[in-house]
């Protein structure tokens, strides 16, 4: 249901929206770069712009007000930036039996994953809340923060073979530890540059730094 809202919505899709606008702002206004809002303002507009967008601009001041911990450890309070426990109980409905029963969740590690600083600082809560924004329009923008940010935080994919293009994750990694090389990180040139500007192309390999490969990471992203 949801897919088919925004694949045969009338709205125009979207390439760059006000909300983006705002959350580069308040990242912007957190390293201490001279912008005309502060970042807690900024960070809750580009909240605004996107519930607005999406009709329940209604839920607005219940969600900016919102401490609970999503399940990765972050809030959408601006000023709650208290880490979130090591496990929390929840109730579920057990699979198999059908029944109510508790279960002891556990958040992820801080120092574990890619940004490796917190679950729920304030950077974290901005680039969460503008990954959520631009779905399901900016798959790519989110990808970039990711490479450059560590954020926002995703779990490592589940690996039972080796993975051939991306063989630094294992099993016996994948529950412990995030680091760059678990992710791709561009996109390969397409052929038809190496075949049509065999020179070009050479200098381009040579720019990157590696070869032409997925996971040869760009000058800005992390290492």
């Amino acid at each position: 249901i949801l897919v088919k809202k925004y694949r045969n919505h009338s709205q125009k899709r979207v390439f760059f929206a006000s909300w983006e606008t705002y959350f580069l702002l308040a990242e912007a206004a957190l390293r201490g770069w001279t912008t005309p809002t502060s970042a807690k303002e900024a960070y809750e507009k580009g909240i605004k712009a996107s519930l607005d967008y999406h009709g329940v601009s209604s839920f607005y001041d219940t969600y900016i007000a919102s401490t609970d911990y999503n399940r990765v450890g972050t809030s959408v309070k601006w000023d709650h930036t208290a880490e979130p426990p090591a496990t929390v109980e929840v109730d579920i409905i057990d699979g198999y039996t059908n029944q109510a029963a508790k279960f002891a969740y556990k958040f992820p590690v801080a120092s574990q994953t890619s940004y490796k600083k917190a679950l729920n600082d304030q950077m974290t809560k901005v680039i969460t809340q503008k990954f959520i924004a631009q779905n399901p329009w900016l798959p790519l923008e989110t990808w970039n923060d990711y490479r450059r940010l560590g954020l926002p935080f995703f779990e490592n994919m589940v690996v039972e073979n080796p993975l051939t293009n991306l063989p630094a994750i294992t099993k016996d990694n994948v529950k412990t530890t995030q680091q760059p090389d678990f992710f791709p990180q561009r996109l390969k040139y397409p052929a038809s540059l190496e075949n049509s500007n065999p020179e070009g192309y050479k200098q381009a390999v040579e720019l990157l730094g590696g070869t032409d490969a997925v996971l040869t990471p760009l000058w800005w992203a992390r290492h």
